[in-house]
């Protein structure tokens, strides 16, 4: 039997890997244009869009789904392992190579450090490309919001937009003191009608509970009063969660810019969890997309047994869901103030990456 080289069989790994890769990409790809088509439909059904409406949504719908795409991408290389190795056992392929001389952690390995260096590329290459077209959609979306409030964060502090009935609002706050928004500081609402200013409404602190924020220490100006009371309930039509949402939108950042803005943040008193965990998102997802090719050998070559093909999907979907949820879970215990947030974010993958090393080294010849 002609021995195979290193260099020849890890061509031939890559490529097969790749075209597997290349596969469900497509697949997940379809999948997720498709229901975010059908998303966008449903948001923009009732907006005022001029001609061409389903191109239109179409082109945002192939602006906003790279970045989910990228998301999925752990999931995507897990059902590619699973695919390649599935291929090889039904070629018969694993046997004749074992005879070569080559471990089943050889077979392993080539298609995990190709992943990974996958991971580098998508982080440093595709997330800068992904983040603008993100940004480009938040701001699309934004002008056909329900309020057609206008949010921004500058030097001088968080500006928000606002339409309420007749009045035109600018309200002007210092600097977050919470992490979920629920507390800010130093807030001016400032009401407008038919671009005449009316009056003034100031106060020291704001505890907000969904769109109706308790004012305190406040103080109403107007051309023919001044009145200061106690306590102030002011009624927005701005939802506290879409409020965050706008500031924590981290698919906006590419790995390159996240920092500064990080640092932007901080200095007008947000802490930026969201950004925290992006960041490190972004740095483990190498490690993650290595770990997913060692979890899709476990019911493949590791067993090396031709099984029916829905049960390697049942097997594929289970590890998925299993592996997002232990991600979210840290996550949420992170968020919770139980671990250090950075520590959330990585653990999973330093279990998976345990797990890893492990059943290499246990099948080790």
């Amino acid at each position: 039997m002609k021995r195979y080289t290193p260099k020849i069989l890890i061509s031939y790994i890559i490529k097969e890997f790749s075209l597997s890769l290349l596969i469900f990409f497509i697949i997940f790809s379809s999948l997720i244009i498709l229901s975010t088509f059908v998303e966008e439909i449903v948001f923009f059904k009732n907006k005022e869009i001029s001609n061409n409406f389903f191109l239109k949504i179409l082109i945002l719908t192939l602006i906003k789904s790279p970045t989910l795409i990228l998301n999925f991408s752990p999931f995507i290389t897990l059902f590619a392992g699973i695919f390649f190795y599935v291929k090889f056992i039904k070629n018969n392929e694993i046997n004749p190579m074992s005879l070569s001389g080559f471990s089943l952690n050889f077979i392993t390995l080539v298609p995990a450090v190709f992943s990974f260096f996958v991971g580098i590329i998508i982080i440093t290459i595709f997330t800068p490309a992904s983040s603008q077209l993100s940004k480009y959609y938040e701001s699309v979306k934004q002008k056909y919001s329900d309020n057609d409030n206008l949010l921004i964060m500058s030097n001088t502090g968080i500006w928000i937009k606002e339409k309420k009935n007749d009045d035109t609002l600018i309200i002007r706050t210092n600097r977050n003191t919470k992490e979920n928004f629920s507390e800010l500081e130093d807030i001016s609402i400032y009401y407008f009608k038919n671009n005449i200013f009316t009056k003034r409404v100031s106060a020291s602190k704001a505890i907000i509970k969904e769109k109706e924020w308790n004012l305190y220490n406040v103080k109403i100006t107007s051309e023919n009063f001044i009145k200061n009371f106690d306590n102030y309930k002011f009624k927005s039509s701005i939802n506290l969660r879409e409020l965050k949402n706008y500031f924590t939108n981290s698919d906006i950042y590419s790995i390159w810019s996240i920092n500064d803005q990080l640092r932007e943040l901080r200095q007008r008193g947000y802490y930026g969890q969201e950004l925290i965990i992006k960041f490190n998102k972004y740095l483990s997802l190498p490690f993650l997309l290595f770990c997913m090719i060692i979890i899709s050998t476990i019911f493949t070559i590791k067993i090396n047994y031709n099984l029916n093909n829905f049960v390697y999907i049942f097997f594929g979907v289970l590890s998925g869901i299993l592996v997002y949820f232990l991600s979210d879970l840290s996550i949420a215990l992170g968020k919770s103030g139980k671990i250090p947030i950075i520590l959330s974010v990585w653990m999973p993958i330093i279990l998976l990456m345990i797990y890893s090393i492990y059943s290499l080294l246990r099948n080790y010849d």
